[in-house]
């Protein structure tokens, strides 16, 4: 990914504060680092979707999705790329954001439970 990319998207979340989501076109080898390390892109597929090329990408602000006001202060961000299809329309749009929020949302939630639950047992032993 490029510092061009980087640096749009940045822009893009500091005009748009409030924000948690942000879809936008795929850049020219936005995931060539990921690929040449041999694995694979995450991918969001929002339910109406059918067979549309993964052309598009969705960006989430994990720490404005966390509300971590503490964090942010400084300016610092952990954004979270995904391929995803198209996003056209204001409805598509809402219900696409609210589906990426729930999934990123509740695998944040399962990893800070499985996270708990090996603490735990660490402890027992």
């Amino acid at each position: 990914m490029t510092r061009t990319t980087l640096n749009d998207d940045r822009r893009w979340f500091n005009q748009h504060p409030g924000a948690v989501v942000r879809f936008r076109r795929q850049r020219v080898d936005e995931f060539a680092a990921i690929h040449a390390r041999g694995e694979e892109a995450p991918i969001f597929r929002p339910s109406f979707s059918r067979d549309e090329p993964l052309s598009w990408v969705a960006v989430v602000d994990l720490l404005q999705l966390l509300k971590d006001s503490a964090t942010t202060a400084d300016g610092s961000r952990l954004r979270l790329r995904l391929k995803t299809i198209p996003i056209r329309g204001a409805q598509a749009h809402t219900q696409a954001k609210t589906e990426l929020i729930k999934a990123v949302a509740k695998e944040l939630l399962d990893q800070a439970l499985l996270d708990d639950s090996l603490a735990a047992e660490a402890q027992a032993a």
